[in-house]
């Protein structure tokens, strides 16, 4: 038995929180050169970003909200850099966990600090929202890439008030075939390759489906280096936990947030929005 199933298992018979979890890790493949990468660049709305939730600079954002991502990308970065590991899937076990949002917030975090380049890809095919939360409109997304309509140039968005970060949005209309088949592709794989040689990031941020919708998780889950599982105070439980950890048993499970938490500290003084805890 893992360590990630141990503590699962001592969480329910002490009848504990679901914040006691971790998962071994394990090596991932390296890609192929592939070329560099442009696209287009696009601006965003602080006022917008705010209403959002999101992280939109000084004046703009809860500093204690700010600080509690620039700790997950911390974690996330110590974890996987040792390994050379930089493709992270963003899950959940169900919906309206804030899968995408801690993608998003988790993207400029970590594009922020220094120098360090990030592409953040929108797959949830099933319902695409990066692109609608920041504000942004698109004209191609990865749906365009994955069924051959267009190129990485062609739907890779550039922020201009955050230079080191890049987006790939979902689909270009709501109302098309998401296929998320097309998430197992090789095209998928290639994609994911371009942009690790040809941008260079710290970090590739992919927001997937919840584990429950489908297989979309386990369908790309081969072409990433771990996983971050997202879950909800208050509202994801133990078994739903258990249950999604052994859909992505064969990936490594590398960090997880508790989020809206409710958990009072004397140091802040109030209650904060993220726990993030990338394993042990």
């Amino acid at each position: 038995m893992d360590h990630f199933s141990k503590a699962l298992e001592h969480a329910q018979r002490d009848g504990t929180s679901v914040r006691d979890w971790v998962q071994p890790s394990r090596s991932a493949p390296s890609p192929a050169p592939a070329g560099e990468v442009t696209g287009r660049a696009v601006s965003l709305d602080p006022d917008w970003l705010r209403s959002e939730h999101i992280l939109a600079g000084p004046g703009k954002e809860d500093p204690v909200v700010a600080d509690k991502y620039r700790l997950l990308r911390t974690q996330l970065l110590q974890r996987m850099r040792p390994h050379g590991w930089k493709r992270l899937a963003v899950t959940s076990p169900g919906p309206r966990a804030g899968k995408t949002l801690t993608s998003i917030n988790l993207a400029i975090s970590t594009a922020r600090n220094g120098h360090q380049r990030v592409v953040l890809i929108d797959a949830d095919l099933r319902k695409p929202t990066v692109a609608e939360a920041l504000g942004i409109e698109a004209d191609a997304g990865l749906i365009d890439f994955l069924g051959g309509d267009s190129t990485l140039e062609d739907v890779a968005l550039y922020v201009e008030e955050i230079p080191n970060l890049t987006v790939v949005p979902g689909r270009r209309l709501e109302g098309c075939d998401a296929k998320p088949e097309l998430l197992g592709s090789e095209r998928m794989q290639q994609l994911l390759d371009q942009v690790v040689w040809g941008v260079d990031p710290a970090m590739v941020i992919v927001d997937l489906p919840p584990v429950f919708v489908g297989d979309d998780v386990i369908r790309v889950g081969e072409y990433l280096d771990g996983v971050l599982m997202i879950v909800e105070e208050g509202s994801t439980d133990l078994e739903d936990l258990k249950r999604a950890a052994e859909l992505v048993a064969k990936f490594n499970l590398i960090g997880t947030v508790l989020n809206k938490s409710m958990e009072k500290t004397r140091e802040l003084g109030g209650y904060y929005y993220a726990y993030a805890r990338a394993g042990e």
